[in-house]
């Protein structure tokens, strides 16, 4: 093989380069086949509430088909704000994608735009448009909602594992910023002796997560009595100071200290008396909190081996012949798998009509004679819901076909994997509850663009 050296002192200048981004390109013929204007429609709904007043017509313009082309870009490639921001500068399938070939006037989006646009979409809005590329798919050709599995996962919140020492320790140092502000800042409002030790607190709880796993389970309740008094004793005077700041005054004060002084006064003192119950009888509270920014979290056990306990939500998922999802509004944060079977048939019905359901299959978790009997009378010839070993077989079962329609529910486990893979449906990077949410049905969105992608694909290709 030849050695070539040419270029090799060369200095790289400036230039300009044409690129052609062929008509065979995956984003090209994604962007031909999406509908567009149900999508656009359903997300201006969303701005025109969200703006200021209400006077949506006016103050600069917000081009929606570039918005919303970035936003479907950035749940099909699981990115964050400034990674679409970076891309859509730098590719030019990107540019084709959010329209730089039909809209005048455009412009490449900044990262904060981008994320503006994303917090004024909420959740159900996400779900809708997830749903409707399942729908949209079916019209397409490439799904067939006659055959259809259910399954749950759970999302994990952005939270540390919800260890009350760790909780103690941290709500010791929200006390202890606003402690010190309080006292620059402000004349007599914090009384002179109130402060917070937040080293002596610290050294309590790392003597509780360090005592020897060999000691006596009465050593490590007595230690962590002790760190509960202490944060107790501490933390008093300055609740009942956060209590006693009004409005006005808590308005002056930087975004960060009434957020915190917010979490004070809303959540400290409940969150003590909780911690007091656990010290007094050895059991939680129902209710506690888990988290001091998330709210929307329960303690979720599915007896997954390495996941005994999951702190999230739980969604609901369905999948249609073809491996595209819908997704079951989540009304609560456990939707339990034998109260969602009902709605999800509802919401298949909603979604793809009466009379398309034609077989179904889900695991032994939803199963119980009122699911079994509300799936035969709705007229669904093969009813494969796992029953439980407790349960009578039904005198009409065909083994081999339900053993069929169990080794097709098992498909839907793999598809769930990729839906988490890359998005938030695994665990959310989301601060917010509501954001949160948003995320998970963002990732179902994410993996239905990406299946219709990789239909058209193949279509392309037949036709080549």
């Amino acid at each position: 093989m030849a050695i070539d050296l040419s270029g090799r002192e060369a200095q790289i200048r400036a230039a300009s380069v044409s690129i052609t981004v062929s008509e065979n390109h995956p984003l090209i013929i994604l962007a031909g086949v999406l509908p567009w204007p149900l999508m656009i429609d359903a997300i201006a709904e969303d701005l025109k509430m969200t703006t200021k007043k209400g006077c949506w017509w006016r103050g600069r313009k917000i081009i929606v088909r570039i918005h919303t082309a970035a936003f479907l870009l950035q749940k099909m490639y699981g990115l964050n704000d400034r990674q679409t921001e970076y891309w859509i500068k730098d590719n030019a399938a990107f540019q084709m994608f959010c329209g730089i070939n039909i809209i005048d006037g455009w412009q490449p989006l900044d990262h904060t735009s981008i994320c503006g646009f994303r917090g004024r979409l909420s959740g159900e809005t996400v779900r809708m448009l997830a749903n409707l590329l399942a729908r949209h798919a079916v019209g397409l050709g490439f799904a067939d909602p006659s055959e259809t599995d259910f399954d749950s996962t759970v999302q994990e919140a952005n939270i540390a594992y919800p260890s009350d020492v760790s909780l103690m320790t941290k709500l010791a140092g929200i006390g202890h910023k606003i402690t010190d502000f309080l006292k620059n800042k402000t004349d007599h409002i914090v009384p002179s002796k109130a402060a917070i030790d937040l080293g002596a607190i610290k050294a309590k709880a790392r003597e509780y997560f360090f005592t020897a796993k060999n000691k006596s389970i009465d050593i490590k309740r007595k230690i962590f009595r002790e760190l509960h008094q202490l944060v107790k004793h501490q933390m008093r005077p300055i609740i009942d100071v956060c209590n006693k700041i009004g409005t006005e005054p808590l308005a002056k004060m930087p975004w960060n200290i009434r957020n915190a002084i917010r979490q004070i006064n809303t959540q400290a003192r409940s969150y003590l008396l909780d911690v007091g119950y656990f010290v007094r009888n050895n059991t939680m509270k129902a209710g506690k909190l888990l988290s001091f920014h998330a709210q929307a979290v329960t303690c979720i056990k599915k007896g997954k081996i390495g996941k005994d306990k999951e702190f999230g939500r739980v969604f609901q998922l369905g999948r249609i012949k073809g491996n595209f999802l819908f997704v079951l509004e989540s009304t609560s944060l456990r939707m339990d798998d034998k109260l969602s079977l009902i709605p999800l048939l509802a919401q298949h019905t909603a979604l793809f009509g009466e009379s398309t359901l034609k077989s179904v299959s889900a695991d032994k978790g939803y199963y119980s004679s009122k699911n079994f009997g509300a799936i035969n009378r709705a007229g669904i010839l093969e009813n494969g819901l796992q029953k439980t070993k407790n349960c009578r077989a039904c005198p009409n079962q065909n083994t081999e076909n339900q053993r069929k329609l169990a080794h097709r529910r098992a498909g839907i486990e793999p598809l769930i994997g990729h839906a988490k893979h890359g998005g938030q449906l695994g665990e959310s990077r989301m601060k917010s509850d509501a954001a949160t949410l948003a995320a998970g049905y963002g990732s179902i969105l994410g993996l239905n663009l990406r299946q219709l992608i990789r239909c058209q694909t193949k279509e392309s290709q037949k036709a080549a």
